[in-house]
């Protein structure tokens, strides 16, 4: 009889290499503590930390990271929301637009320098403006602000996704994309992020090897286990999980902590489970077309 080959972890898992972003909205060149962090690790071994001091830098070495790998199935996770509360998209680029339309109309719109000189907050007091004034988004640190400063009567959008009133519901506490300003908020982070993984998917040099779960995969794994150099973007909120890492900046260890679970998970086959949340129908139209999901809620 002819014997059986035994499966070795790298067929085992879906991805090869795990690369996780902690993002930042600064709007000058940081390092240090609350700027970017990147942890990028195989599915053993050391993980590496990187901390550029700018988002084009930081782009740059992911795009040279893919480039360096084309052989390997890559999950980069960013902890910043990948999409808005349902009715976002039709209400600021028309009917029938989805998550797509919102990515391109950021790309478009959002000016994000060498230097991390940007126009956020001129961007989102646009989308306020075509909202009927009336917010959603708020939050300015400065005296003279194109946004409200504090929280502005409720809007007609949901403050929240279904993703995060799931968390909600499991004792977290995360804050809405709507609030682009002071400690823990991360709606600015999502306007300058979004816009730069739209550059990323538009980029020639990677041929359309990006795919954005779950808009572009739908749930589950039969899309996601993809072909050697297939990059999968995920958007990841560290802050769910425990710190595992030794590392004395808390951005760094939290993205350090992430890449070790991570490939913990996909070794054990979790990683599955966390790629097919618990869904209705109906939420799950809303989550692909438009929501999205957060990678580990379930």
């Amino acid at each position: 009889m002819p014997r059986s080959t035994p499966i070795t972890d790298a067929q085992a898992n879906l991805f090869d290499r795990y690369v996780m972003v902690d993002w930042s909205a600064n709007s000058t060149p940081k390092r240090g503590r609350d700027s970017i962090w990147i942890a990028s690790g195989g599915s053993r071994g050391r993980v590496r930390l990187v901390n550029p001091s700018t988002r084009r830098e930081a782009i740059d070495l992911i795009v040279d990271l893919m480039l360096s790998s084309a052989n390997e199935r890559m999950l980069i996770g960013f902890d910043f929301s990948f999409g808005y509360p349902v009715g976002f998209a039709e209400s600021v680029a028309g009917a029938g637009a989805g998550w797509s339309d919102v990515w391109a109309m950021l790309h478009e719109r959002i000016s994000d320098g060498d230097d991390n000189a940007n126009n956020r907050f001129e961007v989102a007091a646009e989308l306020n403006g075509v909202l009927d004034g009336a917010g959603p988004f708020w939050g300015h640190p400065g005296a003279s602000a194109p946004v409200a400063r504090r929280r502005p009567p409720a809007s007609r959008l949901a403050e929240f996704r279904l993703t995060e009133q799931r968390v909600i519901e499991d004792g977290h506490r995360p804050f809405s994309s709507w609030q682009l300003a002071y400690p823990g908020s991360v709606g600015s982070q999502m306007l300058l992020g979004i816009a730069r993984l739209e550059g990323l998917r538009r980029d020639p040099r990677l041929a359309g090897r990006c795919r954005v779960w779950p808009f572009e995969t739908g749930f589950g794994t039969d899309r996601i286990r993809g072909e050697p150099g297939s990059v999968l973007l995920a958007e990841i909120w560290p802050s769910m999980f425990p710190i595992t890492s030794t590392e004395a900046v808390r951005d760094a260890a939290q993205v350090d902590s992430m890449v070790r679970l991570l490939r913990s998970v996909d070794r054990s086959g979790e990683l599955a489970e966390w790629l097919t949340p618990s869904l209705n129908s109906g939420e799950r139209r809303v989550v692909l077309a438009e929501e999205g999901w957060t990678l580990g809620v379930r």
